[in-house]
């Protein structure tokens, strides 16, 4: 009879490559480094604290819009050119890239949320959410805009709160503040879900409720 140990080797080598996302780390060291590492076309180089603080000054959230949607009249493409790359993905290596700069830049500067929405650049996934959206359609948009979390999740809708499962987040938004609650696996996706939150109701204000798992399970 198998050892548990020997069972759950054997099982993690039949989980297939695309199961899991690569980390920030391994995404910076395969695709971002080509341009990062050495500052070709102006990339801010892995580790240069001084040219990466302009940027970091404007918040994370801002990194992680240039990150996805890219930068025009600059080398610095969507995703950075790699399609097939994840938005966790992406936003994984910005966080890699800014801590390896030695900075921890909050989300967004401190700005009201219609200065927010102004910053972020039209794309057709937030584009296609009117200014005057009623809350009902945000929070649809916002729960869609979650899945990203958990590919091949659905969104259920009951009354005015939407689930996304398979993350364990619930999306309501009342006078158009959007509040996320629910307990997600680790600390990491809190951070991630506000973000993306942030910029699929287009600046909307995001009141952040989500716990993480670690905090309250029990021994």
């Amino acid at each position: 009879m198998k050892s548990p140990a020997i069972l759950i080797a054997i099982g993690a080598l039949l989980i297939p490559p695309a199961a899991t996302a690569d980390t920030g780390e391994e995404v910076v060291k395969a695709r971002c480094s080509l341009c990062h590492e050495g500052g070709a076309g102006g990339a801010p180089r892995i580790g240069n604290r001084p040219e990466w603080e302009p940027r970091a000054v404007r918040g994370k959230l801002a990194l992680y819009e240039t990150a996805l949607k890219g930068k025009p009249n600059t080398a610095m493409m969507a995703r950075g050119g790699f399609r097939d790359l994840s938005n966790d993905e992406v936003m994984a290596a910005v966080d890699y890239m800014v801590a390896k700069a030695g900075l921890k830049p909050g989300l967004r500067p401190d700005l009201p949320p219609v200065a927010v929405a102004a910053a972020l650049p039209a794309t057709p996934q937030s584009g296609a959410l009117a200014p005057d959206a009623d809350d009902k359609t945000v929070t649809a948009h916002v729960a869609e805009a979650l899945r990203e979390l958990a590919p091949g999740s659905k969104v259920e809708i009951q009354e005015e709160t939407a689930s996304v499962a398979g993350v364990g987040i619930k999306v309501t938004t009342r006078g158009g503040v959007v509040w996320l609650r629910g307990t997600v696996r680790n600390a990491e996706l809190i951070e991630r879900a506000e973000a993306i939150a942030q910029v699929a109701s287009r600046g909307r204000k995001v009141e952040n409720k989500l716990v993480s798992a670690s905090i309250v399970e029990s021994d």
